[in-house]
């Protein structure tokens, strides 16, 4: 059954997107804030995220971006966005974000049940708007990747390996370590060689193959692909680390916490113990939040305080102010 995932911060749309959708045979996630969004989706992976574009009380693009920045989550999942704006800025920015496909409202629901279908499915669907990178592209590096092929991570070889990179530049610095100048032979022609080698190494050729070519293509294929993802890997660790030591930082408390009363009657509050309370309600929030989701409490009693708590947590974040992340 594939799993869907819906954030919307008003009630009646977001019940109504959940129970049209679980008709048709999803199992679906309900979530109300973006934060629990983020942190919901990242630790469940579900086949489709459904995000409504507005909020009040944070950045629907922003909050995609930190999703598909993820690894796993790119590999495992997508990201459907309903807005009602259609201009091109706006799906330029949606492509940016990660963003599989952006559908307008009012939503047709037979056309979102259709394309969330493809999405689960890792169907092909063109994203909201054409990218083009830096510098002059030709098009040799454009890759159809779908769900079967060991080739997902060929795209990032395409911003590698543009216009950009193998320019005039690159080719004369080959030259040079070949103690070759411009009169042995033609940069442009070099240039154009590279390309080529490039784009059969990694994409291949549309010429019929015989089996063995064939299999010696899908075998470079993979290899690359092993290779993007070892390092996709490396880079995730790199970054959990990095987000471990930030954390760390944030724990340690000061020697003292002042608390001093003014003729205003204002109470001046230790930045660091204005964090600290920030941080532990934010985490106090999230499980609260995960405890109060259907099956995880079998005690309505239990399982309303809890629905409570995660809401007195939330009223208190507020109050102090959200980092703005």
């Amino acid at each position: 059954m594939p799993s869907v995932l819906i954030a919307d911060e008003q009630d009646g749309r977001r019940s109504l997107l959940a129970s049209s959708i679980e008709r048709h045979g999803f199992n679906v996630t309900r979530i109300s804030t973006l934060r629990q969004c983020e942190g919901t989706a990242l630790a469940t992976m579900p086949d489709v995220v459904l995000v409504d574009a507005i909020w009040t009380t944070g950045d629907a693009l922003g909050s995609c971006s930190r999703m598909t920045s993820d690894p796993e989550f790119a590999l495992k999942s997508r990201i459907v966005l309903l807005s009602n704006q259609s201009d091109e800025d706006h799906l330029v920015a949606a492509t940016q974000a990660g963003i599989s496909e952006v559908i307008q409202k009012p939503v047709d629901m037979n056309l979102l049940v259709t394309q969330l279908n493809k999405h689960a499915t890792k169907a092909f669907v063109p994203p909201p708007a054409e990218i083009k990178s830096k510098g002059k592209s030709t098009g040799v590096f454009e890759v159809n990747v779908t769900a079967d092929e060991p080739g997902w991570a060929l795209p990032i070889l395409k911003e590698v390996l543009d216009d950009a990179t193998i320019d005039e530049e690159f080719v004369l610095k080959i030259l040079d370590d070949l103690d070759l100048d411009g009169d042995d032979v033609e940069p442009d022609r070099v240039r154009e060689i590279l390309r080529a080698a490039f784009n059969r190494l990694i994409v291949g050729t549309d010429e019929d193959m015989s089996d063995t070519e064939d299999e010696e293509a899908e075998v470079r294929s993979a290899r690359v692909s092993s290779k993007m993802i070892e390092a996709m890997e490396k880079r995730a660790k790199e970054l959990e680390e990095e987000i471990a030591i930030s954390l760390e930082r944030l724990m340690v408390m000061p020697d003292e916490v002042a608390i001093i009363t003014d003729e205003t009657e204002y109470e001046k509050v230790d930045p660091n113990a204005l964090n600290m309370t920030r941080l532990s309600l934010e985490m106090f929030e999230e499980l609260l939040f995960e405890l109060g989701l259907p099956g995880r409490i079998e005690d309505t009693t239990l399982l309303t305080q809890v629905q409570d708590a995660a809401q007195m947590a939330s009223d208190a974040l507020d109050a102090l102010g959200r980092n703005k992340d």
